[in-house]
């Protein structure tokens, strides 16, 4: 794979992930990866992403979206544990 590609693929998941965990406001958290995504679509229709790319910022995303999944069932379960004790 081409440095390039990986460099993309992780600017692109790095700046997702600094969006979603920064300590701002949901809404401009929200426009902030609205924007992203606009900028991302324009490089797409200009063909300065290659399908390569893509797949690969594809996969890294839902590698760290199967992450995220884990740690939101850990806290669910022990927030369901402190239910449980408080009752």
């Amino acid at each position: 794979m081409k440095k390039s590609s990986k460099l993309f693929a992780t600017i692109a998941v790095g700046s997702a992930l600094g969006m979603l965990f920064a300590p701002a406001k949901g809404s401009d958290t929200r426009k902030k990866i609205e924007d992203q995504a606009k900028r991302l679509k324009k490089l797409i229709k200009k063909g300065r992403c290659t399908q390569e790319q893509l797949s690969l910022l594809k996969e890294k995303i839902q590698k760290q979206k199967e992450g995220l999944e884990k740690h939101l069932e850990k806290i669910n379960s022990m927030l369901a544990e402190y239910e449980t004790k408080d009752t």
